[in-house]
């Protein structure tokens, strides 16, 4: 005599099968979220250091202060980049970042451990055709300073997840952090990118440390 389930029993099935995807399904998405966001910052470093290399050739020099890196307005143009919206210094909080607009145009960023964190400094920002937005600058002691948004506006907007940033030498060079910072360890970087205000910074070196892995 064959038997077969029971109602009751295929509705406990489908009731267990539904909680299981519910518990696990956001974790999937979640992790797959990540791999992209370090995916897409790894393309996007490589693609700046590469650029760099090639604008030393051009100029022909060996300091990158030389060449178009040497002044924003110079480097940020559509001869350089696929470029669908620019914003002034001014006005870059307000209309690429969005952190100073009003009502439902506001952005909010967060650091890891939950805290809201403006982006303060205003420079210039541009915003690629590939949803990436970035606003460039340089420091008083030679150095070139990136931060980026891998999705430009959309969420979630978390320091170390979505926004990264990182420094390049005058020879062209990515540094995960200003040239005059110790070196940290890799498990001073992850604490920093959880907590510090700047945990861009630590966040993008904790990645390149960890094969561009993002497990913190």
């Amino acid at each position: 005599m064959k038997k077969g389930f029971t109602l009751t029993e295929l509705l406990m099935a489908l009731t267990i099968v539904g909680v299981l995807a519910v518990l696990t399904v956001p974790i999937l998405i979640n992790n797959f979220q990540n791999r992209l966001f370090a995916t897409q910052i790894k393309n996007f470093s490589a693609e700046i250091e590469q650029f760099a290399q090639d604008q030393l050739i051009t100029h022909k020099t060996r300091d990158l202060f030389d060449t178009d890196f040497g002044e924003p307005s110079k480097l940020l143009t559509d001869g350089h980049f696929s470029i669908v919206k620019i914003c002034t210094a001014k006005d870059s909080l307000k209309d690429c970042w969005k952190t100073k607009a009003e009502g439902k145009d506001k952005v909010t960023y967060k650091k890891l451990n939950g805290e809201n964190r403006d982006l303060i400094v205003k420079y210039l920002t541009v915003v690629l055709k590939n949803g990436v937005m970035f606003r460039y600058s340089l420091t008083t002691d030679g150095q070139f300073v990136f931060l980026v948004d891998v999705n430009g506006n959309d969420k979630p907007n978390i320091f170390g997840r979505d926004l990264f940033g990182f420094y390049m030498d005058s020879k062209g060079h990515i540094l995960s952090y200003p040239s005059n910072s110790p070196d940290y360890k890799y498990s001073d970087k992850i604490k920093n990118c959880k907590t510090h205000n700047n945990s861009f910074y630590y966040c993008y070196s904790a990645l390149v440390d960890n094969n561009w892995k993002m497990d913190y």
